[in-house]
């Protein structure tokens, strides 16, 4: 785990001041090494996190003219080093650097779909003349880019590519989508200029000229039958791979069924394990408990951390600054609390993230079963009954007609929703009528049609191309290297997601649950409180503490932001005198618009963060 900087000069050789000055900015990615390499108009620059071979494993790395800069963990590298060997190649190093940049140089960029981890990584080839680079199958990784007349520049986080943009201006789509997503959805960021390589996606830049090429797309498929004893099988084997290290590993342990499945596989290879646990200082807030009971159970140690409301507000610059673009998920301030406490006692950690999109996990999903009785109208009779339904008073069960008779290509947009477009047309100043979210997903919902989806699985492919990489993927990034930790997830392994492509409708969900096979597979591993418990999340209570001092705070970084020409102030701060009075629980939209004018301060108007 590191953080690197890749800078290709259109019009000269680089700059060395620069590339220093650019790779400073996420020293906190790498503070173990730090390395450099510039040749005519290229230039690497790095940070590193000593985790595999820890005295040989120095980036950039070059070999046969060929030069490298990586950032993530190759967990099938010693399987690729054997292959390797036998067709001739020596090794210096027991790095996984090392095996990396040896495949591309044997297969070129057929070599990205062999590997099994989590990675992106640029390459420089002095013979041809040409720059490879890819980031892995499911956007675990971070890998931002910029171009320009003079730079095309690549990094971990983007604060390394802001000195390298002219007009540092809000993408102003961007924001109309964030306010309804909670994150910056499509690959972009709130940054005009800078955006992201689409997870499973590799480039080359040849003559100032960047191509980019789709090598994987996490396609369900049914061409096997799933056992729960092949569940257990290549969940088991994934932890093995992902507990390779040279340093020390934990585990976060929610009280969630999906860290305990880790946590227990990762026990039995390591049966003093230490796992990690974080609460708040409020009533149902707190799963420390829970967590506490199943740490007991496997015979493992559990440290525990509680989170005031005032420790919640200090951390907030810090942790805004940390993920680059806004994301208005609550639960990054307890993950990177979390993160910094493992910090102390481990290098490494594992998470849970991944098993609800893969399984099939999140509550909403269930959602099938109560609709399913609409599904088998016509579009036109849905239609008419939606009409009827909307001229009904105010009544219980309302929401669920009109949800029902609602196309879901209309209306779901992954795992979160906060704004509606109508609402966000009534916050933002410069609103595109076809800048609507059903727009935005209409080319992902036309593919799931294609490949003749299920309502399901439908929606777990809607998470994975948006939910997953955008927001769950980038706090555990963002949040863990905050603390220089590395974060591993098991369940998002390219093997794993192999055996789950294959699971049917009833192996996913039933009347009762979610996760119907994963909960079969683990029923006699995990300990018994946790074999049916129900998705809850990772509950934080803004909506408490925004009627307290978190609502002064909010209020006052949202007035004193310079966000007037993009945004509606007197909106938001109705939205948020609303909830202060308990009128309405508008506690995920006051936040979604606090953070974007907190993110608007650091980024855009360059507060620093400990003024704030």
């Amino acid at each position: 785990m590191c953080g690197h900087v890749f800078i290709y000069n259109k019009k000269g050789n680089i700059d060395k001041n620069l590339l220093e000055e650019l790779t400073d900015k996420i020293n906190h990615r790498g503070p173990d090494d730090t390395g450099y390499f510039t040749k005519d108009n290229v230039g690497f620059g790095f940070k590193r996190l000593s985790i595999i071979d820890l005295a040989h494993g120095h980036q950039p790395f070059n070999k046969n003219q060929n030069t490298i800069i990586f950032n993530g963990e190759i967990y099938n590298h010693e399987e690729l080093r054997e292959d390797l060997i036998k067709k001739g190649y020596e090794f210096s190093t027991d790095s996984d650097t090392e095996v990396l940049l040896t495949s591309y140089i044997e297969n070129k960029k057929e070599a990205v779909k062999d590997l099994r981890g989590m990675f992106a990584f640029v390459i420089y080839d002095e013979v041809t003349n040409t720059i490879f680079g890819a980031r892995d199958h499911f956007g675990i990784k971070p890998l931002y880019y910029t171009e320009n007349e003079n730079y095309i520049a690549f990094s971990s986080e983007y604060k390394s590519l802001m000195p390298l943009v002219e007009d540092k201006n809000v993408d102003n789509k961007s924001l109309q989508n964030y306010l309804s997503f909670q994150y910056v959805p499509n690959y972009k960021t709130m940054v005009d200029s800078i955006k992201k390589v689409p997870n499973g996606t590799c480039f080359t830049i040849e003559n100032n000229e960047i191509k980019f090429e789709k090598y994987f797309e996490a396609n369900f498929k049914h061409e096997k039958d799933i056992t729960k004893e092949d569940v257990y099988n290549i969940l088991n084997d994934s932890v093995k791979h992902h507990m390779i290290s040279n340093v020390e590993v934990g585990t976060f342990l929610s009280g969630g069924i999906d860290s305990t499945i880790i946590a227990s596989l990762a026990s039995k290879i390591n049966p003093k394990i230490k796992s990690f646990s974080v609460g708040f200082e409020v009533d149902g807030y707190n799963e420390l408990t829970v967590a506490k009971k199943t740490a007991d159970a496997l015979g493992i140690e559990n440290i525990q951390i509680r989170v005031s409301q005032d420790d919640y507000i200090k951390a907030l610059p810090k942790v805004i600054y940390s993920l680059d673009d806004p994301l208005a998920d609550p639960s990054c301030v307890g993950i990177y609390f979390l993160s910094k406490e493992a910090r102390k006692h481990v290098t490494v950690v594992l998470s849970g993230e991944g098993a609800d999109e893969f399984f099939a996990g999140y509550n909403i999903y269930k959602e099938y079963n109560s609709v399913k009785p609409f599904l088998g109208l016509s579009n036109g009779v849905n239609e008419t009954l939606n009409k009827i339904f909307t001229k009904l008073p105010e009544l219980r069960g309302k929401n669920y007609l009109l949800r029902a008779t609602t196309p879901l290509n209309k209306r779901y947009i992954g795992n979160a929703k906060i704004f509606e477009n109508n609402e966000v047309k009534s916050i933002i100043k410069d609103y595109d009528v076809n800048n609507t979210y059903s727009n935005l997903l209409s080319g992902l919902y036309k593919d799931c049609e294609k490949k003749n989806y299920d309502y399901v699985t439908t929606m777990q492919d809607i998470d994975i191309n948006t939910w997953l990489e955008g927001d769950i993927l980038l706090k555990g990034d963002k949040m863990s290297m905050a603390s220089s930790i590395e974060l591993r997830v098991p369940f998002l392994d390219k093997e794993v997601f192999n055996v789950a492509k294959n699971l049917r409708l009833d192996q996913k969900i039933s009347s009762k649950n979610t996760k119907v096979l994963l909960r079969e597979a683990f029923k006699d591993v995990v300990p018994p409180h946790m074999v049916e418990k129900k998705k809850l999340g990772f509950p934080t209570p803004i909506r408490v503490w925004l009627k307290d001092e978190l609502g002064n705070y909010v209020r006052n970084t949202i007035n004193n932001s310079k966000t007037d020409d993009l945004i509606n102030k007197a909106y938001a701060i109705n939205l948020l005198d609303e909830h202060i009075k308990g009128t309405k629980d508008n506690s995920r939209k006051v936040w979604t618009i606090f953070i974007f004018c907190l993110w608007h301060q650091i980024f855009i108007e360059g507060i620093n963060i400990d003024s704030l």
